[in-house]
């Protein structure tokens, strides 16, 4: 995951996104030329007129459309979100500072929407719908997008076949929360329930408090992409492993038996 890209929510209006594009995953995105309209909010345009006036009180509501580099893909994605005027200070050659306003924008809400981190192959495609889920929360909403990356590990859960009720001592069935089930599934692969358990409290403390930082997310997203590997890419060599098996059972050649040659 290159996290750089998602650490700053405010971008320039000059500047190339460079975000993956959504599409082809290989090309980097780029501002259309021409194509980012801002416009005041009424309370900032009522501002906008006062005498005390100063632009980083300025809000803006902005649209925008990226394109992707790549000459075969050229996906289009679109942008809407906030933007304000943050203060420049440059230097002319007499070294004399010169003050200047430059426009920044905070996307709140893309579409389509690229993955944040690659999302394996062969992970089931309910863990990956509900990350894609969380990835278009991201810009706007991180409390919620942490919401759907805890969704995304009962899915896991699911693929793996972690029971949700387990039969107790009196007969009767019994509910099994979250971190029951990542213990359960700890017992088959141990090095993995720990960070399933970080992940959880993560999204506790989205549903309890409303709020998670966006380095917290960022760290969960870091963590998914490290398991997610480990887990289906070793699912893929294993699954690869039984195929040569049986290319092998199917196809070897025995040595051809030897002559004996009558004297």
């Amino acid at each position: 995951m290159n996290r750089h890209l998602w650490t700053d929510g405010w971008i320039t209006a000059r500047a190339a996104v460079s975000w993956p594009c959504p599409r082809c995953t290989g090309g980097e995105l780029e501002f259309v030329d021409d194509s980012i309209t801002c416009k005041h909010t009424i309370d900032s345009l009522r501002r906008s007129h006062q005498e005390d006036y100063c632009p980083v009180d300025a809000v803006y509501v902005f649209t925008a459309w990226l394109k992707c580099k790549a000459p075969n893909c050229r996906q289009e994605v679109g942008l809407v979100g906030t933007g304000t005027e943050e203060e420049h200070e440059s230097w002319d050659e007499e070294g004399n500072a010169e003050r200047s306003w430059r426009t920044t924008l905070k996307p709140l809400y893309c579409w389509p929407m690229p993955d944040i981190f690659k999302l394996p192959e062969s992970a089931p495609t309910e863990v990956k719908t509900e990350l894609r889920a969380a990835f278009r929360l991201f810009l706007s909403d991180q409390a919620a997008a942490a919401g759907r990356v805890r969704v995304s590990l009962e899915r896991l859960l699911d693929h793996y076949r972690i029971p949700k009720r387990l039969k107790g001592g009196d007969g009767n069935f019994y509910d099994l929360n979250l971190h029951k089930r990542i213990e359960k599934f700890s017992e088959k692969e141990s090095s993995v329930g720990e960070k399933l358990i970080a992940l959880k409290w993560l999204g506790n403390t989205a549903s309890h408090q409303g709020a998670v930082s966006r380095d917290d997310l960022l760290d969960g997203f870091e963590i998914l992409e490290y398991l997610l590997a480990q887990l289906f890419e070793k699912e893929r060599a294993v699954h690869v492993a039984k195929l040569a098996r049986r290319l092998t059972r199917k196809h070897k050649r025995h040595p051809a038996r030897k002559r004996t040659v009558k004297k």
